[in-house]
């Protein structure tokens, strides 16, 4: 978790405060600082504080999402769903005898999801019916109109995005919330 706090400078004048944020350019070595400007009235003349606001980088390097594990009651019914649906590609490099449960990898661009047969915790009934109000994964495509019709000639039920952008929700056989937005 990331620490934050607002250090007290002294009052400056609006062009030492201009100086001020010509020296503060950012470091690669140094945290990074998100500089605030708040101008205050105070009798006679307008004067600027400046507050500077302090998060810590993590030192281990985040790189990217690398899966999502998403629980299924059966393999087979997911991988129609996954596979056979949606088109994602099985990742053959990924062990599938190797844990003690059955599952799959199936490749989401550089990214996978990890299919495990597992008993659900969650409840299938009592869930928001847009899936954007609930736990939920979400893919990027090129064209949510066509997956719109290939959600309909299946019989998939969905919704579409309460904002208005190109995105639809969607919830696979086990009732895990999907979200497709289009990039």
């Amino acid at each position: 978790m990331a620490t934050r706090f607002v250090a007290s400078l002294p009052l400056l004048s609006a062009s030492s405060a201009a100086a001020a944020r010509a020296q503060s350019a950012p470091s690669t070595a140094a945290p990074r600082r998100v500089r605030t400007r708040l101008s205050v009235s105070t009798g006679g003349e307008q004067q600027v504080i400046a507050a500077q606001e302090q998060a810590q980088e993590p030192d281990y390097g985040v790189v990217s999402l690398h899966h999502v594990g998403i629980l299924c009651e059966n393999l087979e019914r997911s991988m129609a769903f996954y596979k056979d649906l949606l088109g994602l590609k099985v990742n053959p490099a990924r062990p599938t005898d190797k844990l003690p449960y059955r599952g799959a990898w199936l490749w989401v661009g550089s990214e996978m999801i990890h299919l495990m047969e597992l008993p659900n915790p969650d409840p299938l009934t009592g869930r928001p019916e847009h899936g954007g109000r609930d736990r939920h994964t979400c893919i990027a495509i090129k064209d949510v109109l066509k997956l719109k019709e290939t959600f309909d000639k299946a019989g998939i039920s969905y919704t579409l995005s309460k904002s208005g952008r190109p995105a639809i929700f969607a919830r696979d056989p086990d009732g895990n919330a999907l979200e497709f937005t289009q990039v």
